[in-house]
């Protein structure tokens, strides 16, 4: 009997690893590792962000990447830039500057440990984007919830088109 319960353990997890795989393999499923939000597994959703949401973003939807390091660039198994995942702070019309305090701004609102970097933690120089801004009709600006995040401090508004929708469905 003892037997028989501990091989169906085994079958149902061996089952369940089998169903993650797939589903994160097709790419509706998410392992976030980095700090920029919580860590866990989420969910892609095909619509459009709006202002709270997270998104999933690739690094070529922002408007200013030219003087980026190539080891930023994260690849995936199948050796294709990874996207990251940031959150939408700002929408259209919302204007973006910087404040006194060296905190972004959102429509005068201080964004919490939003102060752009010089240099990153491995001490390579990172060139913060020119603000302030106004946000266009299918521009997003996005932030990370970190600090180091790497995100629109330095990289300009993304295309809202360009971004999926992402909700955390199990995080740690």
């Amino acid at each position: 009997m003892c037997r028989k319960f501990q091989r169906r353990n085994a079958l149902f997890v061996i089952l369940i690893g089998s169903i993650l795989a797939v589903l994160i393999c097709s790419q509706c499923f998410i392992l976030n590792t980095t700090a920029s939000v919580p860590r866990g597994l989420w969910l892609k959703l095909d619509t459009l962000p709006q202002k709270g949401d997270f998104v999933l973003v690739p690094i070529d939807a922002f408007s200013s990447t030219e003087w980026v390091p190539p080891d930023y660039f994260r690849l995936n198994m199948w050796g294709k830039r990874k996207p990251f995942l940031k959150l939408v702070a700002g929408s259209q019309g919302d204007s973006v500057e910087l404040g006194d305090n060296g905190l972004i701004l959102i429509n005068g609102v201080p964004f919490p440990d939003s102060k752009p970097l010089s240099h990153d933690r491995a001490g390579q120089p990172l060139r913060a984007f020119n603000l302030p801004i106004t946000l266009a009709s299918d521009e997003i600006w996005l932030l990370s919830q970190s600090p180091f995040g790497f995100d629109s401090r330095y990289l300009g508004a993304a295309k809202i088109f360009r971004c999926y929708k992402a909700v955390p469905i199990l995080t740690f």
